[in-house]
């Protein structure tokens, strides 16, 4: 049961991301008092984060070309920044992932 549950998660988030993914609109999600149930049976609700399953799954390098002032860069290079993991940074402050 526990396994059947987790494979239901996996499900939705890989749902929802191809609908994020897609631009599509996110169904609401269902009422639990709008199903008949039987003896035994049970509604669960499952959550699940898209940008958790996005990172694991979607986690391939995408070439940017930027543009710096040259003295910038030559400071930076001499200092052995790693710009990629700079702009990695950046990014998730100012899209407050971190």
């Amino acid at each position: 049961m526990a396994e059947s549950l987790i494979m239901a998660e996996d499900v939705l988030a890989l749902t929802l991301y191809g609908y994020e993914s897609e631009k599509k609109e996110i169904p609401a999600p269902s009422i639990a008092s709008n199903f008949t149930l039987k003896k035994g049976e049970f509604v669960n609700f499952n959550a699940c984060d898209t940008l958790a399953y996005r990172k694991m799954y979607n986690n391939k390098s995408v070439k940017k070309t930027l543009t710096i002032p040259e003295w910038l860069n030559e400071v930076a290079s001499e200092a052995g920044v790693n710009f990629s993991q700079v702009l990695q940074d950046a990014l998730k402050v100012q899209l407050h992932m971190v």
